[in-house]
């Protein structure tokens, strides 16, 4: 694997989708430890792990290991603009349950 970039193509897709190294190892069932020591360059991750971090971050393998340049940025904004709909919906209920609430 190309350990210059690797480590940091995996933070910046972390860091383009708003989750912590604690959230993406929660949601990988790996250790913070691990995860963080993949994104210096300490630790490289197998096979299945690429697959699931090419997952998590909708980024192609192939673009996380330096083999491509498209980076699948757009993928990735459709992500952020999903996750800002679910919350901006969820905010939304949450005021007409109060509205409902107050005004009956």
């Amino acid at each position: 694997m190309y350990t210059e970039v690797f480590p940091s193509r995996l933070k910046r897709a972390r860091e383009y989708i708003g989750i912590t190294q604690k959230e993406a190892a929660t949601a990988l069932k790996i250790s913070q430890q691990t995860y963080g020591n993949y994104e210096v360059g300490k630790r490289e991750p197998g096979l299945e792990m690429l697959v699931m971090l090419s997952k998590l971050f909708d980024v192609s393998i192939e673009w996380l290991v330096g083999l491509s340049s498209d980076s699948g940025i757009n993928a990735m904004r459709q992500v952020i603009e999903e996750r800002e709909r679910e919350k901006i919906l969820k905010k939304m209920e949450k005021e007409a349950e109060l509205d409902r609430r107050v005004w009956g």
